[in-house]
């Protein structure tokens, strides 16, 4: 029978927590990749938006959007125009909301206007409804009588 010393259990103790440091690194390195990768991608994902949105609301030709997208993007075409069309339809939406805020409605009410007209909806289904972003008070009035 040996006897066990200080020094070995040390010695144990130590390689143990190499052990554990190395599968916490192991673990954590995995998971701060991933946190870095989705930081990454999210941060790709706002310029994009960002860069539809900004080129939308300066008026620039669809087709001039759709070949900026895609050159500095490398988004193809049909994604583009996807992104495009949802870009309109957020835009005329967000216009109507600071419309309302505008004129004073809270947040509260702003919702219920929303909700209560199914705003979204047939601002999402109505290109007519798009072109009125510039035009808030109408696309208001639009919105209420339209079914």
């Amino acid at each position: 029978m040996s006897v066990i010393r200080s020094d070995d259990v040390k010695e144990y103790l130590a390689a143990g927590g190499k052990f554990v440091a190395d599968l916490a690194l192991e673990i954590y390195g995995d998971s701060i990749n991933q946190a870095g990768e989705a930081a990454f991608s999210n941060a790709i994902e706002i310029g994009i938006t960002n860069t539809i949105a900004a080129l939308y609301d300066a008026d620039v030709d669809d087709d001039e959007i759709i070949r900026v997208l895609n050159k500095y993007w490398g988004i193809n075409r049909d994604e583009a125009e996807s992104r495009l069309v949802f870009e309109k339809v957020q835009a005329a939406i967000r216009e109507l909301e600071r419309y309302l805020k505008m004129q004073g409605f809270s947040a509260i009410k702003i919702n219920q206007f929303m909700k209560s007209n199914n705003a979204r909806i047939k601002i999402r289904h109505s290109n007519e409804l798009w072109k009125l972003r510039r035009k808030p008070e109408k696309l208001m009035k639009e919105v209420q009588d339209s079914k």
